[in-house]
């Protein structure tokens, strides 16, 4: 074999662009077609794999650069996040992220802004107690119902609300009642 050539290889395989052709999740591995070359089943890199992790696996069409250790095709690692056309913002001031589905989440740090834009249902799980204060107004816009379930609402920590939706059991006509568990103050 020409030592030559080979070492040519070698080096012209140290880095490589190409797409992903496939994906296999169970395993985190891909493989990618450079030039000619379609490699095995290689890994890709994340953000966070250790104690902290980020599951975001490539899809195939993306575009890549595969680095290979001593030119070995068999040892690489795939980079991923090559942008060719499809680049979500040509924003400096952003960081966005968008999914398949058309979910987006936008912070614009020259606003100040963070916007997420989900289209179907979210739900935030929190196992401990939660505080969120708002600096400036805040306004809740619903389209069906809104629902509060707890144990009690206080609301500025005030007195029992009187509500008068409540039907009295010998007249049948509405009257005021105190809330035990829903407190509103000035």
């Amino acid at each position: 074999m020409n030592t030559l050539a080979e070492a040519f290889r070698l080096i012209n395989n140290l880095v490589r662009i190409g797409t992903i052709a496939e994906v296999d999740h169970e395993t985190a591995r891909a493989r990618v077609q450079a030039g000619d070359n379609l490699t095995g089943w290689q890994k890709w890199t994340t953000l966070r794999a250790g104690t902290t992790q980020e599951w975001n696996p490539p899809t195939v069409g993306e575009q890549v650069v595969l680095i290979s250790p001593a030119g070995d095709l068999a040892q690489a690692v795939i980079i991923v996040g090559l942008f060719t056309s499809n680049a979500p913002s040509a924003s400096p001031d952003e960081h966005k992220r968008v999914y398949p589905d058309g979910a987006t989440i936008t912070y614009d740090h020259v606003k100040k802004e963070l916007v997420a834009t989900l289209p179907g249902k979210v739900n935030v799980n929190i196992t401990g107690n939660a505080t969120v204060n708002i600096g400036g107004n805040a306004t809740t816009a619903v389209a069906g119902i809104c629902k509060v379930n707890a144990q009690k609402i206080h609301h500025n920590d005030g007195n029992p609300v009187v509500t008068t939706g409540h039907v009295c059991h010998f007249t049948g006509q509405p009257h005021g009642d105190g809330s035990s568990t829903v407190t509103a103050g000035k």
